[in-house]
């Protein structure tokens, strides 16, 4: 399961290696010259004078995965950010693997030359725990938008803003969940592609015997039904219901009443290819 991995085990999967080659094509930016990059920064700063809910923000050069400019980090976290792979770590330890499996395939989405979609105007919506200097953590709405790319269209530069939201409980969970939007409110059907591309990493993570019962349940099966169409027995059921409820702990951060309603969840938002 994703979720075991260790952590360097599961950046290196998730991040370092399915990104090596693109990254190491980045060239030059060519949107935003450093005199207007510069400019750029001097505004974001300006921008938390009148929106003080604005906590904290990074710009991450992505051919390197380091962070280049911040702010808000020494005051929240009690320390510099210095890369992507550190401020993973402050995440709660739960929501990397989801929040990993999101971004690459909210890149994939955003990346696609057939979309004809200027990567500027795309913006990457979610919201996570992160750990604060004092151990306890809180949730944060993210926005994450490219800035700079070079004469390829190549993500050069990613800034990341975050929004403290409340404090994070165990007992007031919610499917980990994402989104991609387009700047000037365009409806480019950006969230659909989002949600089957994630499918494609999903669908790996489970049997071929789990994908029918979440599909039969996904139909309305009763468990008797359910059987009867696979020859289960009820101890066998039982054991299928409780790996997928495990999965989809794992999977979503989430703790789904049952295993009709996870299937339930993936039928409505498309996350697995149900049969």
């Amino acid at each position: 399961m994703p979720g075991k991995q260790p952590f360097d085990e599961l950046f290196e999967k998730l991040v370092s290696q399915p990104t090596a080659r693109y990254r190491s094509a980045i060239g030059p930016p060519v949107h935003l010259s450093p005199e207007a990059f510069s400019e750029f920064l001097a505004r974001l700063q300006e921008h938390l004078n009148v929106n003080p809910s604005l906590a904290l923000w990074f710009v991450l050069d992505y051919k390197s995965l380091n962070i280049t400019h911040s702010y808000g980090d020494v005051a929240i976290f009690g320390k510099k950010l210095h890369s992507l792979k550190d401020f993973c770590q402050r995440m709660h330890p739960d929501y990397l693997a989801p929040y990993l499996q999101w971004r690459a395939a909210a890149y994939e989405v955003a990346l696609r030359q057939e979309m004809a979609i200027d990567p500027l105007e795309i913006i990457y919506r979610q919201s996570l725990p992160m750990a604060l200097k004092d151990g306890s953590y809180f949730w944060f709405n993210t926005d994450a938008s490219i800035i700079q790319v070079d004469a390829e269209g190549r993500i050069a530069t990613n800034l990341q803003t975050f929004y403290r939201e409340s404090r994070w409980s165990p007992r007031n969970q919610r499917p980990f969940e994402a989104s991609v939007q387009i700047k000037n409110g365009i409806d480019s059907k950006l969230e659909s592609q989002l949600f089957a591309q994630l499918s494609l990493y999903l669908i790996d993570e489970f049997t071929n015997a789990e994908l029918d019962l979440l599909s039969l349940y996904a139909t309305g099966k009763s468990a008797a039904e359910v059987m009867a169409v696979k020859g289960w027995s009820r101890n066998t059921l039982h054991e299928y219901n409780a790996n997928l409820l495990k999965k989809a702990k794992a999977l979503f951060v989430y703790d789904f009443r049952n295993a009709r309603d996870f299937a339930s969840y993936c039928k409505e938002k498309k996350f697995i290819h149900l049969r």
